[in-house]
């Protein structure tokens, strides 16, 4: 299954939106179902997955600390193509 067929899954969304809740509710309140989609997505490029309960079974055994260090390691490859100019509101750039 493709990643874009796995997240279109009801029963996926359904178990993502568990997960997040709960991951919210227990470990990270600022967790968002976007981030845990996310997450899983960049999984599942390097893991194929063949059926819905295998993806349900993903989607159950996500971590708070794999959502945080997935966002991490993509801020940090974004932060990675920028252009120096792009950060000067955080250096306090010169402004005109």
């Amino acid at each position: 299954m493709s990643e874009q067929s796995l997240i279109d899954d009801k029963y996926i969304k359904l178990a993502i939106a568990l997960k997040a809740n709960e991951l919210k509710r227990e470990q990270l309140s600022s967790l968002t179902y976007q981030h845990v989609e996310s997450a899983l997505i960049g999984k599942w490029k390097y893991e194929k997955v063949d059926s819905v309960h295998d993806a349900v079974n993903d989607v159950m055994q996500l971590s708070a600390n794999d959502v945080v260090a997935y966002l991490s390691n993509e801020a940090i490859l974004l932060g990675a193509k920028m252009k120096i100019n792009d950060f000067e509101d955080l250096f306090g750039g010169d402004k005109q």
